[in-house]
């Protein structure tokens, strides 16, 4: 290993993910990095996928536990990993050939996220729509920080896209209202270090009936456990930046963003209803707050979407917004509603 090269622990948690776990372990253990280490944990699951882990037994740290969900097997990943830096990647997610390699040299002391952009794929491994998010390259936390003021999140990969610095994981208290491991972890990153955005392809996001984030279960519920995590999150941030930035101004948490307003709307559609008008004045001002440009129309054209279209083609709406990783499909969906 070369001196002072820092570890980067790649963490995998698996449920029932025989299927896809393997390639998991196999894009990891391909990279050419040496400082690296691989931790995973089972679930619990019921299927195969513990024999398949063992598989590669002399090449990873490997734990079975009993079903506790994400975030607790996740954090047992954590506890059991060494490294510097350390990388959630889903079970059933690929990293791409050669992505560490590029990303090492980001590896520093000052850097405490490194994000980059993950390609939907289908079950069989097929690409299934663009690659997302849009990421401009950067070193420069200023930008996410003021987002997150002014909108209370910023543009940011699911869990496969993200490597943190060690320490941003470390000391965050209880988390009751989390599901997965890096919900408060990558707003606290910004105050705490740089994020580096990275404009390529590192990862593919595997999209199938499995998924957490599937679609076919949108439901006025769970558009308010969005609501609920996503000021848990805030108010956990204010409380963390207090904590371990001093310089730092609070985090004023407010009722009435943009993403909150959109939620209780959609879940007004979801439920087979239409939002009221004074819901979508509501919802409009914020988008008017906190957008500008492009960004700005597009957001007010899907609000008076919301409120016009047939509730059909408005659930479709509200699922493509929900998951932007699914709108090639979702548009292939919504034509056949057109023109039946």
């Amino acid at each position: 290993m070369k001196i002072n090269q820092p570890i980067l622990s790649v963490i995998i948690t698996c449920y029932n993910y025989e299927r896809y776990i393997g390639d998991c372990i196999k894009s990891v253990i391909s990279q050419d990095y040496e400082g690296l280490e691989i931790v995973v944990v089972d679930d619990g699951s019921t299927d195969r996928s513990w024999e398949k882990i063992q598989e590669f037994k002399d090449r990873i740290v490997a734990l079975r536990t009993e079903n506790r969900g994400q975030l607790k097997t996740s954090l047992t990943g954590l506890s059991l990993s060494k490294g510097d830096f350390v990388y959630f990647l889903d079970a059933d997610d690929v990293i791409a050939d050669g992505a560490i390699a590029q990303v090492a040299q980001y590896l520093r002391p000052d850097v405490s996220k490194i994000q980059f952009m993950l390609l939907p794929i289908d079950q069989n491994g097929d690409p299934i729509g663009n690659a997302f998010p849009t990421l401009q390259p950067s070193e420069d936390s200023g930008p996410l920080i003021q987002s997150i003021r002014k909108r209370g999140y910023y543009n940011t990969p699911p869990t496969s896209g993200n490597i943190y610095r060690r320490d941003v994981y470390e000391g965050l208290g209880e988390m009751n209202y989390e599901r997965g491991i890096d919900g408060v972890s990558y707003l606290l990153a910004p105050f705490v270090g740089r994020v580096v955005s990275i404009d390529k392809v590192l990862g593919k996001y595997r999209i199938h009936n499995s998924n957490q984030s599937s679609f076919s279960v949108l439901t006025s519920s769970r558009m308010k456990g969005y609501i609920d995590r996503f000021m848990g999150r805030l108010h956990h941030l204010s409380q963390l930046v207090q904590e371990r930035c001093a310089a730092a101004e609070k985090i004023e948490v407010r009722n009435d963003y943009a993403y909150v307003m959109e939620l209780k709307a959609m879940s007004v559609v979801v439920d087979g209803k239409r939002p009221a008008l004074s819901q979508l004045s509501a919802y409009i001002g914020a988008v008017m707050r906190e957008n500008t440009g492009k960004k700005r129309l597009a957001l007010l054209l899907f609000a008076i979407a919301l409120f016009v279209l047939p509730n059909k083609m408005a659930r479709h709406m509200a699922a493509i917004r929900i998951d932007p990783s699914r709108s090639q499909h979702l548009r292939s969906q919504l034509k056949r509603v057109l023109y039946v």
